[in-house]
């Protein structure tokens, strides 16, 4: 008997158990039958590519490394050259992103690249230095950096610094706090966290930098940071859920959440590096009543300007190429080495444009855009 492959036929709950069991579990089609009760196991099969026509089930192919050769070298080159970065690498990415956020699975596939590329360069940088002092930021992409991390040795003089406190009570892997602890077990050195709430009340800004083991991690990363590695965001990713790629969510109720968001906007703001706010010029960017206690802004520019590596992992989504284009051509740059996708690359060379009908745009963010495919300074 031939089972049915058409979703309409089934509950779209059902689908979706078969579709976890199956393609995230792993689990084989006799093994989704005898869990779910299913019988026979054909029906499993059927189930699975309803699920796919559903489109609860997307499959992403990683691109063919043998194909890579020196053409996404010199891409990479010509974004160096542009840009007077110490270092690019760009990775194979997707065209569809131009028109369209791409699924999250699609997307995932391009940040694993980048995010092993971005594991390199840390592995390379940190050994290469005599005393490295790396700041980390908290996220999703700095996390996948730390888990592809295998240094080639050990570097037991470097000190490996969170930017910037905690997002929540629970344990969050996430956070800055804890990515840090197992990048610093990696090299077999030393790390420090920041025992405080990221956000703090503004006025309190000046006792809360002066307390007991936080002084101390400040004047570290005030003095001796010579590398960071982190990510970008934009506040398109504010509206995503789940919700845990924005550092106020779980700091403000709702309603302060909706304000903080609003007065950065309002103010011009077009995307943060571990929290911090910047507008289309580079210039910092602050919610009135509430501070990020950490590394900040200034500091991220004063180590691009001292020539050293601060590392942005960026890619595969269209939302976030205004904020990377400010952070590497602002008249103090937020960023010295960049590493994304090809098809980014060749928007911020002027070679693609962005069809912004999906993806809401800002005007500031349609000037910058405009001026990259115009092959216009930025600044």
């Amino acid at each position: 008997m031939a089972y049915s492959i058409d979703p309409a036929d089934y509950r779209e709950e059902e689908l979706y158990s078969v579709a976890e069991l199956h393609f995230v579990q792993r689990l084989s089609h006799q093994a989704v039958a005898d869990r779910l009760h299913l019988r026979p196991r054909a029906k499993v099969q059927a189930m699975c590519e309803a699920a796919r026509r559903a489109g609860l089930v997307q499959i992403a192919v990683r691109p063919s490394r043998a194909v890579e050769g020196g053409r996404l070298r010199d891409l990479a080159a010509r974004v160096r050259e542009k840009f007077r970065l110490l270092d690019c690498v760009v990775v194979h990415g997707r065209s569809e992103m131009l028109e369209s956020p791409l699924p999250d699975n699609v997307r995932e596939v391009i940040m694993d690249d980048v995010a092993r590329e971005a594991s390199r360069q840390l592995d390379r940088r940190f050994l290469e230095s005599n005393s490295p002092c790396l700041a980390i930021t908290y996220g999703y992409v700095t996390r996948k950096i730390s888990d592809y991390l295998r240094p080639l040795r050990v570097q037991r003089d470097g000190l490996v610094l969170a930017a910037q406190g905690v997002r929540r009570l629970e344990v969050d892997r996430f956070d800055a706090n804890n990515i840090v602890r197992d990048v610093a077990r990696q090299f077999g050195c030393k790390y420090a966290c920041m025992p405080i709430p990221a956000l703090v009340d503004a006025r309190d800004m000046k006792i809360v930098r002066h307390l007991p083991l936080v002084e101390a991690l400040m004047d570290a990363l005030d003095h001796r940071t010579n590398m960071v590695i982190g990510s970008l965001a934009s506040h398109h990713q504010t509206d995503w859920t789940p919700r845990q790629d924005s550092l106020q969510n779980d700091l403000l109720d709702p309603e302060d959440r909706l304000r903080y968001m609003n007065s950065i906007i309002e103010q011009g703001g077009v995307g943060n590096i571990g929290g911090w706010w910047f507008d289309n010029l580079g210039n910092a960017v602050e919610a009135k009543e509430r501070s990020v206690v950490g590394l900040g802004l200034g500091r991220i520019k004063e180590v691009v300007a001292e020539g050293n590596p601060v590392t942005l992992a960026v890619g595969a989504d269209a939302t976030r190429i205004p904020a990377l284009a400010v952070a590497l051509s602002a008249k103090k740059p937020l960023c010295s080495v960049w590493i994304g996708d090809e098809v980014t690359a060749r928007v911020l060379l002027g070679e693609h444009r962005i069809q912004p009908g999906d993806f809401n745009f800002n005007e500031n963010e349609m000037e910058i855009l405009n001026r990259l495919a115009d092959k216009s300074p930025l600044m």
